[in-house]
């Protein structure tokens, strides 16, 4: 479960322009403080001396190595390790995965749903034609591994043929040539934060290839395991297309050395973190001052040729990175963009290409995860249909399984959990009757988006008929690419999702007030027809009340009740506002995940502020139901968050996502309440203890 930001508008964006061919790459937020990293230690702990002890006031249960069958454990000390130790115990990661959890389960069970839509050949519709077309393409073995390389040669031969900063700014600003190539910049309509309802032209520097500017100034070894990995791939595919192995070495080394003067001026994952990188990114500027804003690279061209040179407005993410372009985009530096441009092209390719390449890629991605093998093909395939086709296979989806029923039910559930939210809300005795007013405002004006739209992207313009599969990626991007620089000026339509109902996730989006609440995490463990009220609300009502919440977070109170970037709140009541987010994120500071590694709160507020409010608000419903059962409902809470990970994985989250660890959701949320407290007869003394005064919970 996660909030929706302005980066997730612009994800599909980043996707038309390298192809939609999604690179191995994690969350865009959190930041690294970490003195001892998981593999510095994986040898010594598989010998059986284990580096991750240390933990406060609990063991990091989350790693697998640290769960044994003879361990003491009780409610009153770790209530995550006393409700999931059975299933941490016996659960393994499967083959290509990093982690196993509840998410994964039912994603599981979409996965293999979907898996027969992609076989069925009943099915008659444009959506079905178009998702089975390139699925079929993907899984074709042998048609893959006939073409080799070849089908990337002709791009690889253009970007090879660059002698010139001419040269260059003619290929990066025709996207008939480039499509698929990550050309610098990022650019699209997205939703404005001063007026909702209609678009903006967003320009965003592009990703790096150590996932963190942070990484370039002091690398961890986060950064080390990106630059291992890519530099492996990087000299794989190099090599396939004609260079040696120093070449291939040097070319990549000019490209971090590239990256690092982009990095020096960038934002890091924990810039993004902050909850002043709305303020920081909201830069506005009209035509007039963007060709203020140019300079030696050609922003105003690639604007112009890309399908934008009628844009009345523009925010521009970063403009220190389009200024030290400005600096840097010189002869003297052609060779390493060249570089940059070639190996983060046969990067992003590797994945669409022959199993020689394919092998390649998933090494890479198993170096960066700890993840070992691979996952099934097949769903490999259809994780890859549906980040490039998401509305034909939602469609499609819907065609063989009729959720019409399920979208009333949750609809309800959710006008549910509202009603109990304002409770929540008029019960606040920190806030004046003016904030307080405006909260409530706000949170009646949510819309609830729930399982599937109404109303789609129209995709029946799209024809695959007798592409090849890297064709086919590039016919798909421009037509997505396209339908975006359609939006240009215009209004946004609301009714239209912006994203994939088949994921197990659910959102909230600051940008038009909504909670999304979708098909793919509708299934057990986190809902069935069958469940209990007090199963109901520890499984996907926590998942309701969570996303509420994040109209409520240091980020999403930002907001007002339209969407817009506006100031609702009385200056004291924000105020204090922030200083209770300023305890809780000094309490998650100072709990110890092992032995020299801290929690980072200023990372994970915002979501442990959603995790807290939206449970508050079920213990509220909770109190109206006769004979409600408490410890029930607390156990299904606990089990919504069982998870094992990798080491590698784990230190990823820890140091570079914003949800709080899994183990953490369930111990930290749930001991801020006294109805906990009462279920178990935890007392002072107790690790799951925590004193009234002491309670971090903001709302």
């Amino acid at each position: 479960m996660k909030r929706r930001i302005i980066s997730m508008a612009l994800a599909c964006i980043m996707l038309m322009l390298a192809g939609c061919t999604v690179t191995l790459r994690t969350d865009d937020n959190g930041k690294n403080t970490a003195s001892n990293a998981p593999s510095e230690v994986q040898a010594e702990e598989e010998e059986g001396s284990s580096e991750y002890g240390g933990g406060s006031p609990w063991i990091d249960s989350d790693l697998k190595s640290n769960i044994k069958k003879d361990m003491d454990f009780s409610p009153k000390d770790d209530f995550h390790l006393y409700v999931n130790h059975d299933w941490l115990l016996k659960a393994e990661l499967p083959e290509g995965r990093s982690t196993e959890s509840s998410f994964r389960n039912v994603d599981d069970v979409t996965t293999k749903k979907a898996l027969a839509v992609l076989d069925d050949d009943s099915l008659t519709s444009h959506d079905a034609e178009l998702i089975q077309s390139f699925y079929g393409l993907l899984i074709d073995w042998d048609a893959r591994d006939k073409a080799g390389v070849d089908p990337i040669m002709d791009t690889v031969k253009d970007i090879q043929g660059i002698k010139s900063i001419d040269d260059l700014s003619e290929f990066i600003c025709d996207p008939d040539t480039n499509m698929q190539v990550p050309i610098f910049f990022i650019m699209g309509n997205t939703v404005a934060f001063d007026d909702p309802e209609s678009y903006i032209t967003a320009v965003a520097p592009g990703s790096f290839t150590l996932s963190d500017a942070a990484e370039y100034k002091d690398r961890s070894e986060y950064g080390d395991r990106y630059y291992n990995a890519y530099l492996k791939l990087s000299k794989d595919m190099l090599k396939r297309i004609g260079y040696s192995e120093a070449d291939a070495q040097k070319m990549f080394e000019a490209m971090i050395d590239f990256e690092t003067r982009i990095a020096e001026v960038a934002m890091t994952k924990a810039d993004k973190m902050a909850p002043d990188y709305y303020d920081k990114i909201n830069n506005i500027y009209d035509p007039k001052e963007l060709k203020g804003l140019s300079g030696t690279f050609p922003l105003e061209e690639l604007l112009k040729n890309n399908g934008f040179g009628k844009a009345k407005r523009f925010i521009i993410f970063e403009p220190a990175v389009i200024e030290r372009f400005n600096m840097i985009y010189t002869e003297d530096n052609l060779e390493a963009m060249k570089d940059y441009l070639l190996i983060k092209y046969v990067i992003n390719m590797s994945e669409l290409l022959d199993s020689e390449a394919y092998d390649a890629y998933v090494e890479a991605y198993n170096t960066i995860t700890g993840s070992t093998g691979r996952e099934k093909y097949e769903k490999v395939a259809y994780k890859k249909v549906r980040s490039c086709l998401p509305t034909p296979m939602d469609r499609a989806f819907l065609e063989c399984y009729d959720s019409t029923g399920m979208k009333k039910k949750i609809t309800k559930i959710c006008e549910d959990f509202i009603d109990a939210y304002r409770k929540m809300l008029e019960e606040e005795d920190w806030l004046s009757d003016e904030t307080r007013e405006k909260a409530i405002e706000k949170l009646d004006a949510i819309t609830i988006n729930a399982v599937y739209p109404e109303k789609w992207v129209d995709y029946s313009d799209l024809n695959l008929k007798g592409l090849s599969l890297v064709e086919c990626d590039k016919e798909i991007s421009k037509f997505t690419y396209d339908l975006n620089v359609q939006n240009t000026n215009g209004k946004v339509d609301h009714e239209i999702w912006d994203f994939d109902i088949l994921e197990a996730n659910a959102y909230y989006s600051q940008n038009d007030n909504s909670i999304n609440i979708i098909l793919g995490i509708l299934n057990e463990p986190f809902y069935s027809d069958e469940m209990s009220d007090e199963e109901l609300y520890g499984s996907i009502g926590a998942a309701i009340g969570h996303e509420i919440s994040h109209a409520f977070d240091t980020n999403g109170a930002q907001f007002d009740k339209d969407g817009n970037l506006l100031n609702w709140w009385k200056d004291e009541d924000y105020e204090a506002f922030q200083n209770r987010a300023d305890k809780l994120i000094e309490y998650y500071d100072n709990i110890t995940v092992w032995e020299g590694q801290n929690v980072i709160g200023t990372s994970l507020q915002t979501e442990a502020i959603a995790d807290m409010a939206g449970i508050k608000a079920i213990l509220l419903m909770a109190k109206e139901k006769k004979d409600f059962d408490y410890d029930k409902f607390f156990r299904k809470f606990a089990s919504l968050w069982r998870r094992v990970n990798t080491h590698e994985y784990e230190y990823l989250c820890l140091t570079k996502d914003e949800h709080p660890l899994a183990y953490l959701r369930t111990n930290v949320t749930l001991q801020q309440f006294d109805e906990f407290h009462d279920t178990y007869d935890i007392k002072e003394g107790d690790n799951m203890y925590l004193a009234p005064e002491d309670r971090v919970s903001v709302w």
